[in-house]
């Protein structure tokens, strides 16, 4: 809520849409880290919607080596298969059958006929927790906004879902105590959170994992390599012989020679 909070300096809620979009819709949406849903406070959903529709408008759609007329690539490319598209739509249909609607033109349209795979991206508003994409994994260029009146809300979406690999909260100045409320409940059930910016992969010296459905272990330098050794334990009495056996042991073994 504090986004909205100062009058006549919006820098942060702008901040916060783009990175949102890139968040949602960078690789189609099609990354384990993408943006799966977006919680905005009830009283400012429908400015932020307006504003998250205008710079999804502006994401130019294709197939992956075209040059769009900007000198780019296009930010919006084909799902690799029907059965994506078709997951798409259904999402978009059942969402709709219970209110939700398209809020961008063209939101969900096939490019190319209804034989393609290219989708416009589809945002859908207001979403609650009667549609099927509120607790689904879309892994699609189909993104949810969803209004709440209280952030306690948030905090049972999080604790009941079954996916928990990242989250982001945004926030203009981290006052009130609210941020660092849900940085705490969260900090039990997501692998990682971000502050200010789209949820991603980390530099490969910091952990990198999910909880529940999202995913299995930690990956970074130092957990893949745990993960992929066996570890074995060599153990002796202390204050026996053994003790001097040990540290013959320890400068003759290859095993048990120091790496360092």
């Amino acid at each position: 809520t504090d986004l909205w909070e100062n009058d006549g300096e919006d820098v942060a809620l702008e901040r916060t849409v783009k990175e949102a979009v890139a968040g949602a819709l960078s690789f189609n949406g099609q990354r384990c880290t993408a943006i799966k849903a977006i919680f905005v406070p009830r009283t400012h959903a429908d400015d932020f919607v307006r504003r998250f529709v205008r710079e999804v408008q502006k994401l130019e759609s294709g197939l992956p080596w075209q040059i769009t007329e900007e000198g780019k690539y296009p930010s919006i490319t084909p799902l690799p298969f029907p059965k994506r598209v078709e997951y798409m739509q259904s999402l978009i249909s059942n969402a709709e059958s219970h209110g939700s609607k398209v809020v961008n033109e063209e939101g969900g349209i096939l490019v190319g006929g209804e034989d393609s795979t290219l989708m416009i991206p589809a945002v859908l508003y207001p979403v609650t927790e009667k549609m099927d994409i509120f607790l689904s994994e879309q892994f699609g260029p189909v993104v949810p906004i969803i209004p709440y009146d209280n952030v306690n809300e948030i905090i049972g979406y999080a604790r009941d879902g079954k996916y928990a690999q990242q989250c982001a909260i945004f926030t203009s100045n981290g006052e009130g105590g609210i941020a660092t409320m849900l940085l705490d409940k969260f900090s039990s059930i997501f692998g990682k959170i971000t502050i200010n910016s789209q949820c991603g992969r980390s530099p490969d010296v910091i952990p990198f994992s999910g909880r529940r459905s999202s995913a299995m272990g930690v990956m970074s330098i130092s957990h893949s390599l745990a993960e992929f050794s066996v570890p074995t334990v060599v153990s002796y009495k202390a204050g026996t012989m053994s003790e001097d056996i040990a540290k013959t042991l320890r400068n003759e073994s290859n095993f048990m020679r120091s790496l360092s």
